[in-house]
């Protein structure tokens, strides 16, 4: 027994050995300010019972910081090509946690539209930054492990949040902005501290590159990854459907109670942590463009499971379904992106790509909840089967250009 616990723990940390320094300091960075108590999802709470200000308002409002994620993540990915991209991090890291802090204050309700707006484009700059510095330094094979591992220390983190936010939110939610604030800034003093002991590495320079004025390679420019970017709005507008529209049907037409909407996804977290970095260690040997469909797929036929009986165990399997298409698509795409950026505008590259997962927010919950409320939970499910039936039409040629070994 003693020998097959050996065996099976080795089995088990073999593929997070032999990733640059960096890869790791990122790693923890990213744990340490996801586990500060996810303020973002209490602040429709704070806004209703503080504030009691109308459903419309506050949309408004948690629109503000949408907005501000989505313009964060392209003009961070765009900063990562000229600047020091550990250095970027560290100071948009210091700016979210002193902004988040700030939401704590008791404001006027004007007050909150620029201060969301700019928290937002603080998270959002950091996610391709922090991407680039996890993906970046690893040999092309190590990407997709390296991605699995990121995913990983996020929903670990966020995991932690949630426990500790919900406690926070007992004795007040200004503390738990508090709380995410002080672990932004915890992260911060964590990256400087940590690259202080690491040099730059031979070959890859982490000063501002001069020649990146006149670099040629936009993403702008690239019609097979605008592609392939359209692709992932349509899908992403139905991955989003697991936080809004499903628990609605589940509770209409399951007559489940909202603790189910917790076992989904608990289910969902512990897949993602046990699994994601066995499946991102795989990737490429099942071929990047057949696992980058099959996620595809998986995702948007997971919910027309649902609408194959009442009973708890359809909605326990397309949640299973969907998490697998999560675990696919997650490393595939990231390691995608990367090999298309190779000798480009690779900062923007990740930003379009960071900005079009942030993006989904500001469309996908109204496109869902018209639709539900249109056409029913029933049409709705198999409206998502279409569009990942599109999706994996639009990115097919997208996928076959973009992964052609270069002439």
């Amino acid at each position: 027994m003693p020998a097959l616990a050996a065996a099976l723990a080795q089995r088990l940390v073999t593929p997070f050995r032999g990733l640059p320094a960096g890869v790791y300091i990122q790693i923890v960075a990213t744990m340490i300010n996801t586990m500060g108590g996810i303020a973002k999802l209490f602040l429709p709470l704070y806004f209703l019972e503080r504030y009691r200000l109308p459903y419309g308002s506050i949309g408004l409002l948690m629109g503000c910081y949408g907005l501000g994620c989505v313009l964060g993540a392209y003009g961070g990915g765009a900063l990562s090509d000229r600047l020091d991209t550990r250095k970027l991090c560290a100071a948009l890291l210091l700016a979210s946690g002193l902004l988040t802090m700030s939401l704590a204050l008791p404001l006027p309700v004007w007050g909150f539209v620029p201060l969301l707006l700019l928290t937002g484009i603080a998270d959002g700059g950091f996610r391709p930054g922090n991407m680039r510095l996890v993906l970046e330094p690893c040999a092309p094979a190590q990407r997709a492990t390296a991605q699995g591992l990121y995913r990983v220390a996020f929903n670990l983190g966020t995991s932690l949040a949630g426990i500790t936010g919900g406690l926070l939110a007992v004795y007040g939610y200004q503390w738990v902005f508090v709380a995410q604030g002080c672990a932004s800034l915890l992260a911060c003093l964590w990256l400087v501290a940590a690259y202080r002991r690491q040099p730059p590495q031979p070959g890859r320079a982490q000063a501002p590159a001069a020649n990146l004025v006149e670099q040629d390679g936009s993403p702008w420019q690239d019609r097979a990854f605008l592609r392939f970017i359209a692709g992932q709005l349509l899908i992403l507008a139905v991955f989003d459907q697991m936080y809004g529209t499903l628990g609605m049907f589940l509770r209409e037409h399951y007559r489940l109670g909202p603790e189910w909407i917790g076992y989904l996804f608990t289910l969902n977290g512990l897949m993602v942590v046990a699994l994601q970095v066995s499946i991102a260690h795989r990737v490429g040997r099942w071929g990047l463009q057949r696992c980058s469909h099959l996620g595809v797929l998986c995702i948007g036929m997971s919910f027309l499971l649902l609408n194959a009986g009442v009973a708890a165990g359809w909605a326990l399997l397309a949640m299973l379904v969907l998490t697998v298409g999560e675990l696919l698509l997650s490393p595939t795409w990231s390691v995608i992106v990367m090999q298309r950026s190779e000798g480009r505008q690779r900062g923007r590259y990740l930003g379009v790509y960071a900005a079009a997962w942030s993006g989904r927010t500001l469309y996908a919950p109204a496109i869902g909840t018209w639709a539900y409320g249109q056409f029913g939970g029933a049409l709705l499910w198999w409206l998502c089967a279409g569009v990942a039936l599109l999706t994996v039409l639009l990115q097919a040629g997208a996928l076959r250009q973009m992964l052609a070994p270069a002439p």
